[in-house]
C-alpha cells in the first residue's frame, strides 16, 4: 500500500495539487477491492481447547471417529476389484479399529459398523467428516459417503441411540484424531504389501495385524529409566497389555485345584486387583498422555473483530488464483465453548450458502 499510494499520489500531481493529498489517496486505495482481494491475509483464531469428547474418561470407542481409506485392490478370479478401509478410532484411548468394506453400498458399511460394534461395544458419538470434504480424496470415496448418508444408517443410530456429528466442511483439521490415524495405517500398509496382491480374507488379516501395531503403539513419552513402567498404549485399555508383547511364562502350580476351585474372598481380591490396574491406567492416561497433548494448529495473532454478521469476505480455494474466489457476507456466526468464533455461514456471491471454518476466511470488510 505505502508503494499502489506514492505511485497515485505522483500521477494526481501531475495536473492537481492537493491539500493533505496522501491522506485522501491513502483512504481511496484502502477501499480499493481489487487491491484488497490480492492482499487481505486469512482470518485467524486463538487454538480451542480441546472437546469434552477428548478429554472426559470414557470406555473405549464410545466416543469415536470414523473415517475411509483407499482404494485398495482384492485379487479375485477374474482380476482385482477396489475395497476401502473404515477406520474407527477411539477419541479418548486412540484405539484404532480397521474393518475392510468391498464396496461402496450403505449395506455393507452397515454391515461393517455392526461388526466393529458388536466386537467394541456400542457407541455414544461418532464423529466424521462432512461427506464434501472429501474433494481431496479419490472420487469413489466421495460416492461412498453419498451413498451412506441415507435413511437406512439414519433408522440404525435412531434404534441404538447413537448421535453422529459431523465437522465443518473443509476443517479437516477439526478431525485430527482421526486424520492422524488414517496417515499411521497407510505407510503400515505400504511396508508390508508393497506390490502384493491379496485376496479379500489376506488383506483383512493384514489389517487385524496393522490394527494390533497401531493399538500397541505409546501414548506416552518413552524414557531410558529402567525402573519407568512400560509406556501407556491404547490396547492397555482394551486387553490391559500391549498386543504385541510376548506371552508371559507360566510355570506349572502344584495347587492348580486349588486355584481352580478358589474361593470368593480369592476372586474379590483378583477383581480389585483389576480395578487398581484400570484406576492406575486412567491415572497415567490424565499424568503422561492428556497433559502432553498439544494441538499443532497454535495461532498468537487472531483476527476475530473482523468476523461479524455483515462482514465481507474472500472465501480461500485450494490450487486456484486468488482472482477467482468467490466473494460473500457473513449471515451467521458459530462460537466455540470458549465463546470465540469458529466457523461462519456465508451467503456467497453465486447465490449459495455456505459454512466454513474461518481460516479460510479472508476478511474485505465490516458494516
Amino acid at each position: 500500500m505505502h508503494s499502489g499510494v506514492r505511485d497515485t499520489l505522483t500521477q494526481v500531481r501531475e495536473q492537481y495539487w492537493i491539500l493533505r493529498g496522501r491522506q485522501l489517496v491513502r483512504n481511496i486505495v484502502s477501499k480499493c477491492y481489487i487491491c484488497k482481494k490480492l492482499k487481505v491475509k486469512a482470518a485467524q483464531q486463538i487454538t480451542a481447547p480441546l472437546p469434552r469428547d477428548r478429554v472426559i474418561e470414557s470406555p473405549p470407542f464410545e466416543v469415536t471417529g470414523v473415517d475411509f481409506a483407499g482404494p485398495l485392490y482384492v485379487k479375485t478370479k477374474d482380476g482385482s476389484v477396489k475395497s476401502y478401509i473404515a477406520l474407527f478410532t477411539c477419541a479418548v484411548t486412540r484405539a484404532v479399529h480397521l474393518e475392510l468394506v468391498s464396496d461402496q453400498t450403505t449395506e455393507n458399511f452397515l454391515l461393517a459398523l455392526k461388526r466393529f460394534i458388536a466386537r467394541r461395544g456400542l457407541c455414544r458419538v461418532i464423529y466424521s467428516d462432512n461427506a464434501r470434504t472429501f474433494k481431496r480424496a479419490d472420487k469413489d470415496l466421495k460416492e461412498l459417503w453419498q451413498n451412506i448418508l441415507g435413511s437406512t444408517l439414519t433408522e440404525f443410530f435412531t434404534d441404538k441411540g447413537i448421535t453422529w456429528k459431523f465437522i465443518a466442511e473443509r476443517a479437516a483439521w477439526w478431525g485430527g484424531f482421526w486424520e492422524r490415524l488414517v496417515r499411521s495405517v497407510k505407510p503400515c500398509l505400504r511396508k508390508v504389501l508393497g506390490k502384493a496382491s491379496l485376496s479379500f480374507e489376506e488383506l483383512t488379516t493384514v489389517l487385524t495385524e496393522v490394527e494390533a501395531v497401531l493399538n500397541s503403539r505409546p501414548l506416552s513419552y518413552v524414557t531410558s529409566d529402567a525402573l519407568e513402567p512400560q509406556p501407556l498404549t491404547p490396547s492397555h485399555f482394551l486387553v490391559g497389555k500391549r498386543l504385541t508383547s510376548l506371552p508371559p511364562k507360566i510355570s506349572p502350580s502344584p495347587h492348580l485345584n486349588q486355584v481352580l476351585t478358589a474361593n470368593r474372598e480369592q476372586l474379590g481380591r483378583r477383581w480389585k486387583y483389576q480395578q487398581k490396574l484400570l484406576i492406575g491406567f486412567c491415572k497415567r492416561w490424565r499424568r503422561d498422555y492428556l497433559m502432553d497433548l498439544k494441538s499443532a494448529h497454535r495461532v498468537n495473532s487472531p483476527t476475530p473483530t473482523l468476523l461479524k454478521v455483515g462482514g465481507v469476505v474472500l472465501l480461500g480455494e485450494d490450487n486456484t488464483p486468488r482472482q477467482t474466489w468467490k466473494m460473500g457476507r457473513i449471515v451467521e456466526v458459530f462460537p466455540g465453548r470458549d465463546g470465540l468464533i469458529r466457523s461462519c455461514n456465508v451467503h456467497t456471491s453465486t447465490g449459495g450458502l455456505l459454512r466454513r471454518p474461518i481460516q479460510l476466511f479472508y476478511p474485505l470488510e465490516v458494516s
